[in-house]
């Protein structure tokens, strides 16, 4: 028993470790983004309201249909609404109806205000599709400078390494009299600087991190391993892209400028829902009501008693009796009244606006210039998306010169550094001149590992605006 709770125990243990130390790649990243991030859910959720006017515009075509009703205690000289006769005694009244209306020709505002909207709804989905592929581009740019930060962080580590190796090495020529004793000093002094630069690059790949986690809406205690590919291809040559190609493209791909296209075409169609309001309008409408009284009455029989009356017959008075039927009535149950009280009526109604006191021109001239502004901050946006391109093509072929550039000073530098240790092997340069070389070849390294990931951005800009998808592969 006291196994087998152990190997449960190592069994979670492991679980745990397993899932604290997970490994994200770039499309883990970018999708774990598309779920939690704020803005994301925002422009998600504008889609969901646009989505609710449209289908309020839609239902704007069908007739309404409402129901009223109403309870009233009278007093005194009233009229009773199920006879409409004056009376003198207090009753509880109860009215009921139904009244529907429908709108038969308003000049085409009802069909416009449609287009409209779903105008706006194909518009907030591109602001949706906008949302993601910016994200995108954040969470990639993100994920590069982490992954430049741990590759700084290991050539630190390697450099540290070899100065150890070389410490090591000239503590034995030293204790064999073969190299004086301050070399060791010397070499220790190096050992010293290493090690700050490794602490400064473990915290460059904290900070990075954090900024990543941040982005991702993680908290900073999760642990990630992200997911460094063998090798990282640039498969996009800047040069051999255009300016034109690229605008081009990008302004097919960039959904922003398709939704800014919409919210033009809407506001156009919004000018023609404008001049609907100084059109003639035409409805139709029906109705059903039905009245109620607590002191309604109804016959339900009759019964004959003689009357008498006065007369006078050869000036003597006579007293004769006639015969006359009194109905006999109880209390009218609810809903014989309603029955009874029932009426309805149709109509239609002609509206013709002559004189508004200016509103409906107003509302022309309103939408008018808000499409001139809509136009306006399109063709803003389009000269913002040339400018931004242009500066991306830029950057790309300067980052690919300077890329070339450091690979070649790094060759240069690693054959400087091999001859450099050859030579003090021998003795013949001093560790100043060691340690010289060594730092130039770090220096070397790093500069072609920020060059390396400089034009790696950049040539994934260029395929944020070419429409290629995010990937390090």
């Amino acid at each position: 028993m006291t196994n087998r709770l152990l190997y449960t125990l190592l069994a979670c243990i492991c679980c745990v470790l397993g899932n604290s130390q997970q490994e994200w790649s770039l499309q883990r990243c970018v999708q774990h983004a598309y779920e939690h991030n704020i803005t994301i859910q925002n422009a998600a959720l504008q889609v969901n309201n646009q989505q609710i006017a449209l289908t309020a515009a839609r239902h704007s075509r069908y007739p309404n249909l409402n129901a009223n009703t109403g309870a009233a205690l009278n007093f005194g000289r009233t009229v009773d609404p199920t006879t409409n006769d004056f009376v003198q005694q207090s009753f509880l009244s109860n009215n009921v109806g139904l009244s529907t209306n429908v709108t038969l020709y308003n000049g085409g505002s009802i069909s416009n205000s449609i287009k409209r909207a779903e105008l706006l709804q194909a518009a907030t989905l591109l602001d949706l599709d906008q949302s993601k592929t910016d994200i995108a581009l954040q969470i990639a740019n993100a994920y590069l400078n982490v992954l430049f930060a741990e590759e700084n962080l290991a050539i630190s580590r390697q450099q540290l390494i070899l100065s150890q190796e070389q410490l090591s090495q000239t503590t034995k020529l030293v204790d064999a009299g073969a190299r004086p004793e301050n070399e060791v000093l010397d070499i220790e002094a190096q050992i010293a600087l290493n090690e700050q630069s490794l602490v400064d690059r473990e915290n460059a790949v904290m900070i990075t991190s954090l900024n990543l986690k941040q982005l991702l809406r993680l908290e900073p205690d999760v642990e990630m391993t992200l997911v460094t590919p063998d090798k990282i291809n640039i498969t996009l040559d800047p040069d051999a892209v255009t300016f034109k190609e690229l605008y081009q493209q990008a302004v097919q791909t960039q959904a922003f400028v398709s939704a800014g296209e919409k919210r033009v075409q809407a506001a156009r169609i919004n000018e023609k829902i404008a001049k609907a309001s100084m059109m003639p309008s035409l409805g139709a409408g029906a109705n059903l009501q039905s009245n109620f009284i607590d002191a309604g009455k109804r016959v339900v029989d009759t019964r004959q008693v003689t009357v008498n009356q006065e007369l006078q017959i050869n000036d003597v008075p006579v007293t004769v009796g006639f015969p006359q039927d009194i109905p006999v009535l109880e209390d009218n149950p609810y809903f014989n009244q309603m029955d009874e009280n029932l009426s309805y009526g149709f109509g239609v109604q002609l509206s013709v606006p002559i004189y508004n006191r200016y509103t409906g021109r107003a509302q022309v001239e309103q939408a008018q210039v808000s499409t001139m502004l809509q136009d306006n901050q399109l063709t803003q946006l389009k000269d913002n998306l040339k400018i931004t391109v242009q500066q991306s093509l830029a950057d790309a072929r300067a980052a690919k010169r300077r890329y070339e550039a450091t690979q070649k000073s790094l060759s240069a530098a690693m054959l400087a550094f091999d001859n450099a240790t050859v030579r003090y092997d021998l003795g013949a340069i001093n560790p100043i001149e060691y340690v010289t070389s060594k730092n130039q070849l770090e220096n070397a390294q790093i500069n072609e590992v920020i060059a390396k990931y400089q034009y790696l951005f950049a040539t994934k800009t260029l395929d944020f605006y070419l429409g290629n998808p995010l990937t390090l592969n």
